[in-house]
């Protein structure tokens, strides 16, 4: 990939004002971490490899970085559909934000969200999970019901509540989640159980229609809980059930809140 030509956009657009932000990447002893560069003098920082997992799309919800808008972003094809996602969801428009595309081993250079949308279409089309997760996907269809429900709980137990997983997603951007909410309490707050289990399934159909598959939550939880299993479980169904394809149109309207009378009805024991 061509970091340097990466580093030399993010300085051109802080100079010529295009950009007074740009958030990206940077080296921290054996890790790559977020960077948030508000000077071309700090640019050369910068760096890309495919540990970068962090969505950076998740900042622009951060009122400190609202504020600075508009924002250049270090987006990988996952996070370039999160942007157009949020685009659809009214959160973000074409002046907001600057993508300094990367894909693989391509810097795709300087582009709009617009433009954004073009190449995802065109070279990123068809963006898939990793193969282990559909290996694992594979294994749990071929399970009962009830063996299923023992995974799901066995995992889900491992949950502390800390909300990593939440804060590393760019689509959970409520002002107040519903686990906060205590009148009424909807969703015990405890790491426990029922609570856990209801947290981490609510917020899997929170996100159905809605996940871009970037694995960051999964990254964030130190739990080591397979959320992006549980994530891309919901994602087929939803592309197989309704053929949505969240992130690749931003006029596209919501799975969940539009209705279409030529949805099937399936799912109707």
């Amino acid at each position: 990939m061509n970091l340097e030509q990466l580093k030399q956009d993010a300085k051109a657009a802080l100079e010529d004002g295009r950009a007074t932000l740009v958030i990206g990447f940077r080296d921290r002893a054996s890790e790559c971490v977020p960077a948030f560069v508000a000077s071309a003098d700090q640019a050369d920082a910068l760096t890309y490899d495919d540990t970068c997992i962090a969505n950076t799309a998740a900042y622009l919800r951060k009122p400190e970085v609202r504020e600075r808008r508009p924002v250049a972003l270090v987006a990988r094809p996952e996070v370039m559909r999160s942007l157009v996602l949020l685009k659809a969801e009214n959160q973000l428009t074409d002046d907001d934000v600057l993508v300094l595309a990367v894909g693989g081993d391509t810097y795709h250079g300087v582009l709009t969200l617009s433009d954004v949308e073009a190449l995802l279409n065109e070279q990123y089309a068809e963006l898939a999970p990793e193969a282990e997760t559909l290996a694992e996907i594979e294994r749990l269809e071929a399970m009962t019901a009830e063996e299923r429900a023992a995974f799901w709980a066995e995992q889900l137990a491992k949950c502390t509540r800390c909300y990593a997983c939440r804060a590393a997603c760019p689509m959970c951007y409520c002002e107040r989640c519903i686990v906060e909410r205590n009148v009424p309490q909807w969703i015990s707050t405890a790491a426990r159980e029922h609570g856990n289990y209801a947290w981490n399934v609510i917020r899997a159909f929170h996100l159905a229609g809605r996940c871009t598959e970037c694995g960051a939550c999964e990254a964030a939880c130190p739990q080591g809980i397979p959320l992006m299993l549980l994530n891309s479980l919901v994602a087929r169904e939803v592309r197989d059930t309704y053929g949505s394809r969240p992130g690749y149109d931003a006029e596209a309207e919501p799975v969940i809140g539009s209705w279409n009378k030529e949805d099937g009805e399936d799912f109707i024991r």
